[in-house]
């Protein structure tokens, strides 16, 4: 019976009231944080929608409670055991237990605990909790510093001075959340040269199901809420129908035409959506893909229309649903090309120069449209080094090297378009080309760097290059990293000898970047291998992998006018084993789509992400939008020839189109 009362006595104390105080208030934010889950829990719990009412409605009485108990201990003081205490007690303590409960259900509610302890779960709670952390900061704050006081002068002075701290704090916050620009929050600043056509426009029609609020206002609004779309398994809302998707259609002021869109999403939850256009009463997809994650940028033929239509097709989880933040509509005009590059990775194996002459005129004529589109081709996989710093041109020879490369010249000069020039150069030092892994780079550059840029200097001037393209993966060590500094520097300084205009470029990854600003300098491109990154969904080639790729690449230091963002014309396993399905051999391919099921490969069957043509268009878009140099993609032997229309090329071609005046 003791224990019982010094457990009543503590839970009842000033200390206990606090606490039981900040669980109740966590417990209220921890639940307003998470209004994706509101949906289903109202299809789970008897009261429906008003389970939600009831749970604010607990936790704020808990609150309350869990407050007047600690004013109670400000007010009285020392007499509080005799006049208050124990009558206020038999009210107080069930309200504390239940404070309790309540905060375990909301955390695990918010952190997605329920199916798992996973970093996607607690990555998505803590966004959703940030926007409303400082308004739990301020009251817990407002009830320690009335805790600590020991007068009741003290304490209101205290409660006045917490509302006016209170008033302070949240007010600037709520303002600056509602002004804020949702480009603040994007990985990287995009440049439009047209207006958002979407001023104006107005929610004409949001599907709904059972317990499901209408949020798709939030879509055009210059704020931080979102649309939530729900899971179409669910039960359709009164009076509406049950359809296989979640859509919300938008009317916007007057006939309007765009080509391109923004759309933002607050998590990684939509795995399939489509953006589609009333044309002569007709609904028409003019873009369709899997991932909008933070950001993505849709590029396509332009449309005309007065009425819009966003549909989420497929979700991760069916008790999670999609928060689209914003979509944004733009019609960009056509712009000089300028610097932009589209540059290439091409070995002279598999796609042999001298075995695509031999096909004839016409099958040359269809292989040479490749370069058209792209403005540097990159020879790599051509040469090796051994550990005595050595060149090597593998079983033909350096005579076997000049004939092939002298016959992929042949082939760039029947591209259709004269006018439009094409860069050669060569990867002369890379590892792993030849199947000899990644470890022997760093062993044979400590030794022989100095001597090896200069024998790569005299092979550039040797066979015409237009300049060199390095692919060290990577430098593991700081002396590596110094060597390759060093490496860059002497290299450059040969080159500009004999050419001033000679290009220097380097394959680097975002997550490897040792190397010092001088040699970022020195670069003339950067070509970026945004892929092989494979996400939670397994996918390897993703926007959102470019977009947080260059950022990482900004805070080193880089200028990213010279980085091309890499594409790739190859797909990887969900499971990020050590296999590359081609493009080109995938029958299935279409247009659109970057997630394949029963990818064929090696003798087996998995399921595999590639960079769909609309995806490439993406990139080639966003590397023009952000600032970027242009775009890279490895390897033109993994495409479909451009006779072909979803090959990647094409994907990159038709955005080239849209956005140049000439190419």
């Amino acid at each position: 019976m003791k224990v019982l009362k010094r457990i009543t006595k503590s839970i009842s104390s000033r200390v206990g009231a606090y606490i039981f105080f900040a669980l109740s208030a966590a417990a209220i934010t921890f639940f307003y944080s998470s209004d994706w889950a509101y949906g289903w829990i109202t299809e789970l719990y008897p009261l429906g929608s008003g389970f939600i009412t009831l749970l604010f409605t607990l936790a704020g009485m808990c609150a309350a409670i869990s407050f007047i108990m600690l004013l109670i201990h400000v007010f009285t003081g020392k007499k509080a055991n005799e006049k208050f205490l124990k009558c206020f007690r038999v009210i107080y303590i069930p309200f504390a237990i239940l404070s309790i409960i309540l905060f375990i259900y909301t955390f695990i509610l918010l952190f997605g605990i329920d199916k798992g302890f996973t970093a996607g779960g607690f990555s998505q709670g803590f966004e959703s909790l940030i926007p409303n952390i400082a308004y739990l900061g301020v009251a817990l704050a407002a009830a320690l510093a009335i805790a600590v006081v020991h007068t009741p002068k003290r304490a209101v002075k205290t409660l006045i001075a917490c509302v006016l701290i209170a008033a302070l704090i949240i007010c600037p916050a709520v303002f600056s959340n509602t002004g804020m620009n949702s480009s603040d929050s994007q990985p990287t600043q995009l440049t439009f040269d047209s207006e958002d056509i979407m001023n104006g426009a107005k929610i004409v029609y949001e599907s709904l199901k059972n317990g499901e609020k209408a949020d798709a206002e939030n879509l055009l609004a210059d704020n931080d809420k979102c649309w939530t779309a729900q899971d179409p398994n669910r039960a359709p809302a009164e009076g509406y129908p049950d359809v296989n998707n979640s859509y919300v259609e938008i009317q916007l002021e007057g006939q309007k035409t765009f080509n391109t869109a923004l759309i933002e999403e607050v998590g990684n939850e939509a795995q399939y959506f489509r953006l589609q256009a009333e044309i002569n009463g007709e609904w028409v997809t003019v873009y369709q893909s899997e991932k909008i994650q933070s950001q993505r940028l849709c590029s396509f033929d332009a449309v005309t229309s007065d009425r819009i239509r966003l549909s989420i097709d497929k979700f991760r989880d069916s008790s999670t649903p999609v928060k689209i933040k914003s979509i944004k509509l733009f019609n960009e005009q056509k712009r000089e090309a300028g610097n932009f590059e589209v540059t290439a990775y091409q070995r002279l194996d598999g796609d042999v120069p001298t075995e695509i002459l031999a096909k004839g005129e016409e099958y040359v004529k269809t292989y040479a449209r490749f370069y058209d589109v792209y403005s540097t081709i990159i020879v790599f996989g051509a040469v090796s080094w051994d550990e005595n710093g050595n060149m090597s041109f593998g079983d033909g020879g350096k005579e076997n090297f000049a004939r092939q490369v002298s016959a992929l010249k042949e082939i760039i000069s029947h591209r259709s378009n004269q006018d439009h020039e094409v860069k050669l150069i060569v990867t002369a030092l890379a590892d792993g080309t030849w199947q000899d892994g990644h470890s022997g780079v760093n062993a044979y550059m400590a030794q022989h760097w100095e001597s090896i840029a200069d024998k790569i200097a005299d092979f550039v001037e040797k066979y015409e290059f237009d300049g060199v393209d390095i692919d060290w993966e990577y430098p593991q060590t700081p002396d590596d990293w110094k060597n390759f500094d060093n490496f860059i520097a002497r290299l450059d300084d040969k080159m500009q000898e004999y050419n001033p205009d000679a290009i220097l470029t380097a394959a680097l990854s975002a997550g490897s970047l040792g190397l010092s600003r001088d040699t970022l300098d020195r670069l003339d491109q950067i070509q970026f291998m945004a892929y092989d990154g494979n996400d939670e969904d397994g996918y390897q080639s993703s926007l959102q992998q470019a977009q947080e790729g260059i950022a990482e690449f900004k805070k080193n230091g880089a200028d990213i006018s010279k980085i091309n963002i890499g594409i790739a014309a190859y797909g990887r396993p969900v499971n990020s084993t050590p296999y590359w399905a081609n493009w080109r051999d995938l029958e299935e391919a279409n247009y659109w789509n970057s997630k394949y099921y029963t990818v064929h490969d090696t003798n087996q069957v998995y399921e595999g992400t590639f960079c769909s043509p609309a995806l490439a268009g993406d990139k080639t878009a966003y590397a023009l939008l952000s600032g970027c140099g242009g775009v890279m993609v490895f390897r033109v032997g993994c495409d479909k020839t451009m006779d072909d229309p979803n090959s990647v090329a094409c994907g990159i071609e038709n955005t080239l189109n849209r956005y140049f005046t000439e190419w």
